[in-house]
């Protein structure tokens, strides 16, 4: 008998966690996004929503970490297997798909921007006031960290105020589970070999915030921000060069690049793609009525497909060079 109860409530449970959504009427503006497979990923935003597809974005189920606190970023490894973390320091994570989600305790209440896991065991997050969280079990345990005090500022950081140690990090990258790069306020990169341990600073040619970076590898990373700001490297953040933007005065929040394709995204319908592995950049034309509506989080299976999500619940199917608007809006579809 017990075994049967507990199955049902499994059964419940299962059901609760995966009510039917049309991907359409999403209007929560949607943070992070992460896709395990070519079909398999998730999305995550305000008021602590979570909605997962198995078929590439063609349907999708709403799931439930028990809390109204907004998402600000998500990493998987499979499609059993993500975390998610943001406001006031919260980090959940599931190892059943979504089914259930579990709250971590990390001993930070600081938000959490960026959070990155390059595998089962190792975590890295970085948010407000210089704030790192990293995990060495999973995420069983946490130690919490600062930003060192020793980290050069620009002189216009120093006259508002800013402290070295304070400065907010928005973006988190590994090349591989020892590489890892930070990014965020002020131009400022710091740069890991020891899997996030211990941080130097690497010099940038700009000043202004840097909210997204991404490594394909150890060497190969690409960094973007205020600005519209485009940075890139090919030996590891010994130099980053600036790569001319093909649109001026955006923000850029978020890049990838997987192979020869990048996207890059941003504030008022920007969205930027790469045929040359990010050496250069084309603006892929969104309708006008997209202008007011800033994309903020996109990823990139290994196949080569993913997500680009937003405000207002925007949602965009990637599939390499090609970009689909998905939803009851979907008239607005373009491909490159």
């Amino acid at each position: 008998m017990k075994s049967v109860i507990a199955a049902l409530l499994l059964a419940c449970a299962a059901v609760a966690g995966a009510e039917s959504v049309d991907v359409g009427s999403i209007r929560q503006n949607l943070f992070a996004t992460c896709f395990a497979s070519d079909q398999e990923g998730w999305m995550a935003g305000e008021l602590g929503r979570i909605f997962r597809t198995t078929d590439g974005g063609a349907t999708w189920t709403q799931q439930d970490a028990h809390t109204k606190r907004p998402f600000l970023a998500m990493s998987c490894l499979d499609a059993k297997t993500a975390w998610i973390a943001g406001k006031e320091g919260i980090v959940y994570a599931t190892k059943d798909g979504g089914i259930t989600w579990t709250q971590l305790q990390t001993g930070s209440q600081r938000h959490v921007f960026a959070l990155e896991f390059p595998t089962a065991q190792r975590g890295h997050g970085a948010g407000d006031y210089g704030t790192m969280i990293h995990t060495e079990d999973g995420g069983a345990t946490w130690t919490v960290s600062r930003v060192a005090e020793d980290v050069k500022l620009p002189e216009s950081a120093l006259d508002t105020g800013v402290e070295p140690g304070d400065v907010n990090l928005y973006g988190i990258s590994f090349g591989d589970p020892d590489h890892v790069w930070q990014v965020g306020e002020f131009g400022v990169v710091l740069a890991s070999d020891d899997a996030g341990h211990t941080w130097r600073q690497q010099r940038t040619p700009v000043e202004s915030t840097l909210f997204g970076v991404r490594f394909s590898d150890a060497l190969h990373g690409v960094a973007v921000g205020l600005d519209s700001v485009i940075l890139r490297t090919a030996d590891g953040g010994a130099t980053w060069s600036p790569v001319p933007p093909p649109v001026q005065g955006r923000s850029l929040f978020d890049v990838f690049v997987r192979g020869q394709q990048g996207w890059i995204v941003g504030d008022q319908g920007t969205i930027l793609t790469s045929a040359d592995r990010g050496a250069t950049w084309q603006v892929h034309p969104l309708p006008i009525q997209l202008a007011a509506n800033w994309i903020r989080s996109l990823w990139l299976s290994p196949g080569g497909a993913g997500l680009a999500v937003g405000s207002e619940g925007l949602v965009f199917r990637l599939d390499g060079s090609t970009l689909t608007q998905l939803g009851a809006r979907a008239e607005t579809t373009r491909t490159s």
